[in-house]
């Protein structure tokens, strides 16, 4: 377009002076004179009847022919634009018929028109083989993962798309679907797992009972003794299959979101010396030791947040041998209610911190199982915690105790603020 413009103001540029010359011109003599001698334009001064009066072109080259106002003609293998413009002079109507050669324009809007339909074939068809490449990749894709998803099942959980072959466009798919097979399957696998040491926690229990059950039923209906010892071992096992039905039902809840906690505005202050207290009382073997800031309020379930710290001080009672130290204190650290419960015991391997908080996890499972623990202790603690926008940290060293701050989110002003 351009191109083409600058084609037509030359020509326009290169009349422009000669009409200019010949409209100056008053009497019919000096047109006359004018027409006949200019050469930068193409003009022919014809009368009325359209006779040529004068003429820039030679005579042998011009047909007379009356126009309106446009026209286009061939003369010599050459295509003039014609247009008519009107002129007086002595009382005479004249007309000046103005010839632009525009064969080179013509040359260049077919040149550069056909060059336009090649380029658009060009680009049409490179946009519809990339589109056809592309629309093939997606498909395929697409054709995968609607395999693959069809296939998926709990045994072959490890299904995952092949991102070498994906396009950038397409990688981002392949890539989000592995990784939510990657999640679907460790789900399942700590579902399966949790139904497993579930499943193998109620077998002891069920075991116990069933073999006094069968004593009774063969001899010892009659022996007071054997009934007595089996009647308290049944209410034992029943005792502990229950406490264990209980915790797997409050973990399930959590896991379904249908966990209710009865939230409300308590002292933090009085709850923690509740639990010292009954500490104290139940426990003789041990050294508690204390220190609570008064008047410490949060908003929370407070069962629910006596029975995690309940967790905490029963961990440190049952792993710290009789007469040492069990240490409890709340206090306050940047708008936090603080608890720290430490103990004196025989503490964590660092490589199984990791993992306290993990369901059935024990650090030494034959002790946990003489001291009647199911490892769902601190992973419901932490649900608790967790559950009231708190977190834990926990600090231990084999040989020399452990030690767990747990912290609650409380509301204070900045002046109220204290650390440990």
């Amino acid at each position: 377009m351009f191109v083409l413009g600058v084609t037509v103001f030359s020509i326009y540029n290169e009349s422009k002076p000669s009409l200019d010359a010949i409209d100056r011109q008053t009497t019919a003599e000096g047109l006359i004179d004018k027409v006949n001698s200019i050469n930068e334009a193409r003009v022919t001064l014809i009368n009325s009847q359209g006779e040529i009066l004068a003429s820039s072109f030679r005579p042998d080259t011009i047909e007379p022919k009356i126009i309106e106002y446009v026209d286009v003609q061939v003369i010599n293998n050459r295509v003039y634009f014609l247009y008519k413009k009107g002129l007086f002079v002595e009382n005479l109507s004249l007309g000046l018929i103005v010839y632009n050669d525009i064969t080179i324009l013509l040359i260049e809007i077919t040149v550069i028109g056909t060059l336009a339909i090649l380029l658009f074939a060009v680009s049409t068809l490179t946009i519809y083989l990339r589109g056809s490449y592309l629309t093939r990749k997606a498909f395929g894709v697409l054709d995968e993962l609607t395999e693959k998803a069809n296939n998926i099942s709990s045994q072959n959980l490890n299904l995952r798309l092949n991102v070498n072959d994906s396009t950038d466009e397409l990688i981002e798919i392949a890539l989000t679907f592995n990784r939510m097979m990657d999640r679907i399957e460790k789900a399942y696998e700590k579902q399966n797992q949790f139904v497993s040491d579930a499943s193998h926690e109620l077998r002891t229990p069920i075991s116990v009972i069933q073999g006094y059950a069968r004593m009774l039923d063969r001899w010892g209906k009659d022996d007071k003794d054997i009934l007595q010892e089996s009647i308290q071992a049944i209410k034992k096992e029943s005792e502990n299959m229950q406490d264990l039905v209980e915790k797997l039902l409050f973990i399930a809840r959590n896991d379904k979101d249908t966990l209710v906690l009865v939230k409300g505005r308590f002292n933090m202050s009085e709850l923690i010396g509740e639990l010292i207290r009954e500490t104290i009382l139940l426990e003789t073997n041990h050294n508690i030791e204390s220190h609570v800031e008064p008047e410490i309020m949060l908003d929370g379930d407070r069962d629910r947040i006596k029975q995690a710290l309940r967790i905490f001080v029963d961990n440190a009672l049952k792993y710290t041998e009789t007469g040492k130290i069990i240490t409890i204190k709340l206090t306050i650290e940047d708008n936090y209610a603080v608890v720290t419960v430490r103990d004196n015991g025989i503490g964590i391997p660092e490589e199984q911190l990791p993992n306290i908080f993990d369901r059935f996890f024990r650090v030494d499972a034959s002790r946990e199982r003489d001291k009647g623990g199911h490892g769902l202790g601190l992973s419901i603690a932490r649900i608790i915690v967790l559950r009231h926008g708190g977190r834990i940290k926990v600090a231990s060293k084999p040989g020399e105790g452990t030690r767990f701050k747990i912290y609650f989110p409380i509301d204070l002003p900045p002046s109220t603020s204290h650390s440990e």
